[in-house]
């Protein structure tokens, strides 16, 4: 699959989701040879209000052949705000409309000292809600949020719908191994993202991560990563979220066409 940031165009945190236009986005990926996508929902807010209905939007995902389908990224479920729901329901509203299995959500950025226990209750809600609309909800564990590892995100699987999403820049970056991984309970890896990066991070992680580089291109260890994800028994696609200004700089057909061949070349 292909990560939203991968092929988008801009960079996180920019005022809207994506340069590229969503159909040639999907192209380049299907192009590529990628299997799947992953659309952030603020992308899917940001086609309905250009007039683009959900049956629209099914068709457009459904003729690229993209059968691989996830939602992605969704921050402050937590919080009991108007935005908080708002942005949930959009999560939701848009996974139905693509027909998404899973979507992705992170722990708390903002380090507003939430304690673990209203966390995991509030986790439990959002897999309620979302099992309602037949979805799986995937967990990041992010160094520098109040999931920062492995073993403080498996506290969170009680959920049946419930998993992880294991990216190996956080797994590596976060002082963690790929041995860390036989931690995760069987069956209950529901995403994979794959990157690469620099031997020493510069900066805040928050800032480092913002440099990825393309599979290969970098010093992590990415055999024994996927090693140890098939000796969990993990059976989720590999997703590949390279964030960085080169990436940003490029054309989608040329972001989809560069990151999964250096997938390709590190993990076939």
């Amino acid at each position: 699959m292909c990560s939203s940031y991968t092929v988008s165009g801009l960079m996180p945190g920019s005022e809207t989701a994506a340069r590229h236009p969503l159909h040639e986005r999907l192209g380049a990926c299907r192009a590529a040879g990628y299997d799947g996508i992953w659309l952030h929902y603020r992308d899917y807010v940001e086609q309905r209000t250009a007039g683009i209905d959900d049956n629209a939007l099914r068709d457009l995902f459904d003729e690229s052949g993209l059968r691989h389908r996830g939602i992605e990224f969704l921050t402050d479920w937590f919080l009991d705000s108007d935005d908080a729901r708002r942005a949930e329901a959009a999560c939701l509203d848009a996974a139905m409309a693509i027909g998404a299995t899973v979507i992705s959500v992170g722990g708390d950025f903002g380090q507003r000292d939430i304690t673990q226990g209203e966390m995991v209750t509030r986790f439990s809600g959002l897999c309620a809600r979302a099992a309602d609309a037949g979805l799986s909800v995937a967990l990041e564990f992010v160094p520098w949020s109040n999931i920062p590892d492995i073993s403080t995100a498996v506290e969170y699987l009680e959920p049946a719908n419930s998993g992880l999403m294991v990216d190996c820049w956080h797994l590596f970056r976060g002082g963690m191994s790929a041995t860390d991984i036989a931690a995760i309970p069987t069956g209950r890896i529901l995403a994979i993202q794959v990157n690469d990066a620099d031997a020493r991070p510069v900066g805040r992680l928050a800032e480092d991560t913002l440099r990825r580089r393309a599979c290969g291109d970098g010093a992590f260890n990415l055999t024994g990563f996927a090693r140890a994800l098939d000796s969990a028994g993990a059976t989720a696609p590999y997703s590949v979220e390279i964030i960085s200004p080169r990436f940003v700089a490029m054309t989608a057909v040329d972001a989809a066409r560069l990151s999964i061949d250096k997938a390709r070349a590190v993990f076939d």
